[in-house]
This record gives C-alpha cells, sequence and structure tokens, in this order.
C-alpha cells in the first residue's frame, strides 16, 4: 500500500492555500504569497500562473512602494499584485429567517448584482418558503442572462428558530439537510448547500471585510427570539454552535433574576432576548411614565428595540433609565464571559438594530461597566437584514471554491 500525498492533492492543496490567503489577507504578490505560505518562489509562480490562465486569479497592477521592503526585486521591477477574478463564476445565496427570506447574486468579491426578500410569519409554510427561493433564483438567472453552468452554486442559511419548520433533523448528532437541499435541487437550479445561518453569517461578515488573515477568535452573536453565538476560529472550520448557544442561553447574568420556563433564574434568555427585554421595559411603559417611548412605538410594547429604548432615555423618560441601565449590566456580564470564555478577539453584533448612534451608546454602558477592553472588541455585522443571504454566498465559496482549490 502506497503512503503520502498524491501529486493530484498536493496541486489542490496549494492551490486552497493561495486562494484563501489571497482572499483574507487582500491583493498580495507572488513573492509575498512565497513568504507568507512558505513555498519557493518558482513553486508559486507556477500555481498561480496556471490559475490565472483559467481565469481564477488576475493581476490588478503594480504594488505601492515602500521604501522598507524586506524583498529586493532588480532594479526598474515592482510587485504585480493577484487577487480573485471576481467574474470568475457567480454565487447565489439565501437566508431563511425568523422574520424574512432573503435571496440574492453576487460576484465571487461578495459585491451584490441582485436582491430580493419576502416577509416571514408563524403562518408562512415550508414550501411557501422553498418556492420564493426557487422562483427568486430562476428570475435573478434570466436577468443576469446566466446559466447554471456559470454560478458555483446556492447556499442556503437557516436560522435554528427554523430549522424544525423546514425539515431539518438530527442525524448522528448532526443537523441533516438532505430533505431540504433535494426539495430545492431543480433541472434548473445550480448545485445546493446549506447550513446553519448563525455561523455562515460569521463567516460572511469575515469574508466581507477583508481585513487580513484572521488571528483570534470571533464571537458572532445573534439577538432575536433566542439568543444564538457561533464562535468563529482563524481555520474556519464549523463550530459546534449549538451548543455554544445552548449553554450560552442558560448563563446566569443575573443572580435570583427572572423566571423562564426550562431556564434558571437571571439566564441570559429570561433577561436578555428581545421579548423579555420587552418585558422588563413593560413594567414602566405607559403613556403618561415613558410618554416618548409609548409614542415611538404607538403602543406596542412589541415594537420596542434597544435603539428606542436608548432614544427614550436621552428624551428625558426617566423611568425608562433605570430599566435599561439594569439591561446594559447584564449585556456587559454576557459580553464580558464571552470573551473571556472564547478567547475572542472580537465580539460581532448581528440584528441588534442598532444605528451608529445607537452603538456608541451601547459601547459607553459596555466601557462603563466592565471596561475599555471588552467595549473596544465589539462591533456591529457588516452583513445585515436584506443582505443576510450573503451567509449562504460565502458557503458556497468555502465549499464549491476554497477547498476545491478553485476547480468548480
Amino acid at each position: 500500500m502506497r503512503n503520502g500525498i498524491s501529486k493530484l492533492d498536493l496541486k489542490r492543496i496549494n492551490r486552497m492555500q493561495v486562494l484563501r490567503t489571497i482572499w483574507e489577507a487582500g491583493p498580495v504578490s507572488r513573492i509575498d504569497l512565497s513568504r507568507m505560505l512558505q513555498i519557493t518562489r518558482a513553486s508559486v509562480t507556477q500555481i498561480t500562473n496556471s490559475m490565472i490562465s483559467e481565469g481564477i486569479l488576475t493581476e490588478i497592477g503594480e504594488a505601492p512602494y515602500q521604501q522598507n521592503q524586506q524583498d529586493k526585486l532588480p532594479k526598474g521591477r515592482r510587485k504585480i499584485l493577484l487577487d480573485i477574478n471576481a467574474n470568475y463564476h457567480f454565487v447565489l445565496g439565501a437566508l431563511i429567517g425568523e422574520q424574512e427570506i432573503t435571496v440574492g447574486l453576487c460576484t465571487m468579491h461578495l459585491e451584490i448584482l441582485d436582491k430580493v426578500s419576502m416577509p416571514c410569519t408563524d403562518h408562512t409554510s415550508r414550501k411557501e418558503i422553498q418556492q420564493f427561493i426557487i422562483v427568486s433564483v430562476e428570475r435573478m438567472l434570466a436577468n443576469a442572462c446566466l446559466s447554471k453552468e456559470d454560478v458555483l452554486g446556492i447556499g442556503v442559511g437557516v436560522m435554528p428558530v427554523m430549522i424544525g419548520r423546514m425539515r431539518v433533523y438530527y442525524k448522528n448528532g448532526m443537523l441533516d439537510f438532505s430533505e431540504l437541499i433535494k426539495s430545492l435541487s431543480q433541472p434548473q437550479m445550480p448545485p445546493v448547500f446549506c447550513g446553519n445561518a448563525v455561523w455562515l453569517l460569521s463567516l460572511a461578515n469575515a469574508d466581507l471585510l477583508r481585513s487580513g488573515v484572521q488571528t483570534a477568535n470571533e464571537v458572532y452573536l445573534h439577538l432575536g427570539s433566542h439568543i444564538h453565538i457561533a464562535v468563529l476560529r482563524p481555520e474556519k472550520e464549523e463550530s459546534g454552535y449549538l451548543t455554544y448557544s445552548y449553554m450560552t442561553e442558560r448563563c446566569i447574568v443575573r443572580p435570583g433574576g427572572r423566571q423562564q420556563d426550562g431556564y434558571p433564574a437571571g439566564s441570559v434568555r429570561a433577561q436578555l432576548s428581545v421579548q423579555a427585554m420587552q418585558a422588563r421595559i413593560a413594567e414602566v411603559y405607559s403613556k403618561e411614565r415613558t410618554p416618548f417611548l409609548y409614542s415611538a412605538t404607538d403602543g406596542y410594547i412589541e415594537h420596542v428595540t434597544l435603539e428606542q429604548m436608548y432614544q427614550a432615555v436621552s428624551a428625558g423618560d426617566a423611568r425608562c433609565g433605570e430599566v435599561v441601565r439594569e439591561i446594559m449590566q447584564d449585556w456587559s456580564v454576557l459580553l464580558h464571559n464571552l470573551v473571556c470564555c472564547y478567547q475572542s478577539g472580537k465580539v460581532v453584533l448581528h440584528s441588534f438594530g442598532l444605528s451608529e448612534r445607537g452603538f456608541r451608546v451601547f459601547q459607553n454602558y459596555i466601557r462603563e461597566f466592565v471596561g475599555d477592553d471588552i467595549a473596544e472588541r465589539i462591533v456591529c455585522s457588516t452583513v445585515e437584514g436584506k443582505t443576510d443571504f450573503l451567509a449562504g454566498c460565502s458557503l458556497v465559496l468555502l465549499r464549491n471554491f476554497y477547498l476545491t482549490g478553485g476547480a468548480a
């Protein structure tokens, strides 16, 4: 029996490393790739030239001159930067959320070409959701004059609260998306890939930033009827998001706090889910005691958001102030614990509905209660709302591009 890696496997691994490094570090030269990957310059040149001829990579021009460049080039020559060809193929994505279904088409650089959304309620059926995705994909391909061969695939992210409705079940301890994939796999459709939306959102957020190779864990925190987290590790492997989310919601942020069936008193779920925060503010919410907040939400407590709570405090709704401070104390405890437990360099907030000003208020509360170090690690997700479908696009790029070395 022969052991070791075949030439074909080695070629794929080298191409995988080249693609992921270029994507995460931004356009780079062959010399920099050689240093970053610890592969000889001759090998890098051979690999990248082959990928350029296939249309996967493209040369985008000379690198800016820097006096302290470590790699000396012959006089008169400059580094030529390489990047992934944005139009090598196109990518489709969808996200099945608890309030909205989003579908979109983008380039290899996650540049949005088309997008559409549909509200989702408790009465929206599984078949309606599937049909919306199929029809939207067909329309987008027709409008862009693309065939399914021009597209790497369609990635579908499913939020945990929608998993049961979409008939996604556990099999051998893992989520089994086979029935959903079968339902969406039509003759006119490109290949279908499915995954948990929270982890995919964290991946899409990192991909979209292209801010350099990730060196530390990132916690992605989704706020909704449940609070879910995913831990995005530098190696970009799929995390055990369900375990993290389950344990996170059971963590206690206020000992002896509010009760919720099935959860400890003062747990994250009982204190900080959207419904829990609305229940806390409801104790002071009225036309007389909180006039600004009452008017801003038309008298509907279920319309209250964190952003509106901050606005009410600024507008002089004094009764809101104490409640908001208690809520933010609990958020501070949770964020501090997440940073410590997962050694996180960054905590990304998704679906918090905060404006720029609202985020600064949120950050200032965290700074007051647990200090600058935690406050400075908090950022808002770049993928939000009607662009959530990019989560599915990142899944396709990972499974059918990076992990295959560009062999679509």
